[in-house]
């Protein structure tokens, strides 16, 4: 069990480093057959605090703090209260919401993001950090559409990686210590995020050494692919 969520922290550090976003989806193919969804999740975020810290460091110059702040609150008090809440929803019930949930991000990416065109309104970036927040606190992945907020609120690639790693890192300390309050992230786990959390760098850092010879469109599609598997798979398992 150990070695196999070791494998996929080392995947989802490589496929973060070549495709730039995926760490949290491809973690969560995993975690859920060993844990339940509120758990898998919980192991998912602070696995991953490492290596948004990693990106935060090296872009600390790029980051725009004002940005940070402005989502950061109404986003961290959704997850909060939609955390507590999933304790005490059916299991069965979040894994069946979890396959759809995988199931539409993977149809989102194979066909649907074609970037930002234009800026958000105040509406659309309400619903994104809305709906980011609740797929966090749920499932542990609210990445995608935050990082579609941050390119449009963003004036270059730099400033973009540095800002969108510092609110994932701020919200992911935040609900690891929470989900720490709450009892969801138990002393047993402690082995599984160590190591983890080392794989997840390491994946990283080879995702560095090899981006250069490999198709990273190519990866993207056999991720998002993957994913809608697992999605069908929670789906009706």
């Amino acid at each position: 069990m150990l070695a196999v969520c070791s494998l996929a922290a080392l995947l989802a550090g490589l496929v973060q480093g070549i495709a730039g976003f995926g760490s949290g989806p491809v973690q969560m193919m995993v975690y859920p057959l060993y844990w339940t969804v509120p758990v898998a999740a919980a192991v998912s975020v602070c696995v991953s605090v490492p290596l948004n810290l990693n990106m935060t460091v090296t872009y600390l110059k790029e980051i725009r703090w004002k940005k940070v702040l402005v989502p950061i609150l109404p986003y961290m008090a959704i997850c909060s209260a939609a955390i507590s809440f999933s304790l005490g929803v059916d299991q069965v019930l979040i894994k069946r919401v979890f396959g759809v949930f995988l199931i539409l991000l993977a149809a989102y990416y194979l066909f649907f993001n074609r970037g930002v065109k234009k800026r958000l309104g105040p509406w659309q970036t309400a619903v994104y950090i809305l709906i980011s927040a609740l797929c966090d606190a749920f499932f542990g992945i609210g990445g995608p559409l935050m990082v579609i907020y941050f390119l449009n609120k963003t004036d270059s690639a730099k400033e973009y990686l540095g800002t969108a790693a510092a609110f994932f890192l701020i919200n992911g300390v935040y609900n690891t210590v929470y989900r720490l309050i709450s009892g969801i992230l138990a002393p047993a786990l402690l082995p599984y995020i160590g190591v983890g959390a080392a794989a997840i760098l390491a994946g990283v850092t080879l995702a560095h050494l090899v981006a250069k010879k490999l198709n990273d469109r190519l990866i993207k599609k056999a991720v998002y692919i993957m994913i809608g598997l697992t999605g069908i798979f929670n789906l009706f398992a």
